[in-house]
């Protein structure tokens, strides 16, 4: 079980901050994960769990009795399958399939047929079991750098960012095709692994028909922080020979235009609500977004949680973190790309920030359906008779 926990510990570090986590492989000593505790006072009283508390339970269910916890902080708390709110059970399924939604008009854009089929994108990040009932069989190739049969097979946060892309209830472009390539996001030497992992990519294109080419790569870190990566030019120069191949690479660093999605939230109830989007996270994190970024939901979300094969479930975390905005806003590309394919991925993103919603504040936030209306009106008409047909078959 330790084994297991640690991997968990250290992608909740990445998930808060998208810089790598310490784990170890699977030798040496392992540490319990961050579960919140509920201590007794000097005085027998039980103390109330705090909001945005991590109380997921891994192996044995982790039980909350009535007066451990407040119901109406349930929508706050990080939590899982293994979780049992003793008394609000079926407020807690209700949190966790109400996270699956992502909100902003994304589901009616599914309905519509909009939903990523036939664009292929990529994603870069921790290894991954890929049996989840979220995204089996979407991913075409699934490729390793640096792994060894010491490492563990799967993550938090692998599992996690596939399904917020292309997740069949919870992501924004359920229908997309995935390349993913694993990594060690924990090892200082990730940026060269990274860099090898979109220079396969690349490769990948090179032997694919134009309409199977991948499009966008997703990467939930920032492989330049030299505070937990050496080399980071390796990275710079990787992702500039993507960008000469036609692959837009999309990862956190604040201060590059690379950086594109910015942590935010809507309400959780009126998800589809733009106006009452907030950037940040619910519990105060990620408050200055960098003028290039826009607004991208992670808060208040739901994803796919693989804990070993065959063990596959969810898990409800309500802050979220840079590395959720990620996959977000690249499988909104990938609905963008569907509806008009001859758009290079700078026109799709030029398209995105002209159709970002603005608060008072001058807050700008990415807008699926403002954005999906502005590239159906540049497809030609006999290219857009071409997709509304299309769309009419896919609805059938």
């Amino acid at each position: 079980m330790k084994k297991r926990m640690a991997m968990i510990v250290f992608s909740l570090f990445f998930l808060c901050s998208c810089a790598p986590n310490t784990g170890q492989s699977g030798s040496g000593s392992q540490t319990e994960p961050p579960i919140a505790s509920i201590p007794e006072t000097s005085t027998g009283t039980i103390e109330v769990l705090a909001p945005y508390s991590d109380v997921r339970g891994f192996d044995e269910v982790n039980t909350l009795r009535s007066g451990e916890y407040v119901p109406a902080d349930m929508i706050t708390y990080w939590f899982n399958q293994n979780t049992l709110f003793e008394g609000n059970e079926a407020l807690a399924a209700e949190i966790m399939e109400t996270g699956k939604n992502p909100g902003l008009h994304v589901q009616e854009l599914h309905d519509r047929g909009i939903t990523g089929k036939n664009v292929t994108v990529a994603i870069i990040d921790q290894p991954l079991l890929p049996g989840h009932p979220e995204y089996a069989g979407k991913i075409e190739e699934y490729y390793t750098v640096g792994l060894t049969e010491k490492d563990r097979p799967s993550s938090m946060h692998g599992p996690a960012v596939t399904s917020l892309l292309a997740g069949n209830s919870i992501g924004t472009a359920p229908d997309v095709r995935l390349y993913y390539a694993a990594i060690k996001f924990w090892d200082r030497n990730a940026s060269e692994m990274a860099g090898q992992a979109l220079d396969w990519m690349i490769e990948q294109n090179k032997t694919l028909p134009e309409s199977e080419k991948i499009r966008a790569v997703s990467v939930s870190a920032d492989l330049t922080n030299t505070e937990y990566f050496d080399h980071p030019e390796v990275w710079d120069e990787a992702v500039k020979r993507a960008r000469e191949a036609g692959i837009l690479v999309l990862d956190c660093r604040a201060d590059y235009d690379t950086c594109v999605f910015w942590p935010s939230f809507f309400d959780f109830d009126q998800r589809d609500d733009i106006t009452a989007s907030k950037i940040g996270t619910p519990d105060g994190d990620f408050l200055e977004c960098p003028v290039q970024a826009l607004g991208t939901p992670v808060g208040y979300r739901t994803t796919a949680e693989v804990s070993s094969e065959g063990e596959y479930s969810y898990s409800y975390d309500a802050s979220g973190g840079h590395s959720w905005a990620i996959p977000y806003g690249t499988g909104v590309l990938a609905l963008g790309w569907q509806v008009n394919p001859s758009l290079t991925g700078q026109e799709l993103l030029d398209l995105m920030r002209q159709t970002a919603y603005q608060n008072d504040s001058g807050d700008r936030f990415l807008d699926p359906a403002a954005f999906i209306d502005a590239v159906q009106s540049t497809v030609h008409e006999n290219q857009q008779e071409q997709v509304l047909i299309s769309l009419s078959f896919r609805k059938l």
